[in-house]
């Protein structure tokens, strides 16, 4: 039996696989055509001190320096 007509796939266009390697050099192509970088390198710093709240415990002692990497990475 055929079930193609069954599945309700959503019309795109899209590529259905990224191809991450021959995508690239257009991607960075257009960030260079677009002068993404530097405008990035521009902005300013966020002014006002910044507060980072994370609540105990921490199972190895005290908080440190590494508390707070671990919990930042995601944002770099």
């Amino acid at each position: 039996m055929d079930y193609s007509k069954t599945v309700n796939l959503a019309k795109t266009n899209f590529l259905m696989q990224a191809d991450l390697p021959n995508q690239e050099p257009g991607f960075q192509k257009l960030c260079e055509e677009h002068d993404v970088y530097s405008k990035i390198a521009e902005r300013d710093a966020p002014k006002g001190t910044f507060v980072f709240h994370d609540g105990p415990p921490y199972s190895n002692g005290d908080i440190h320096m590494g508390h707070a990497l671990n919990k930042s990475l995601k944002d770099f």
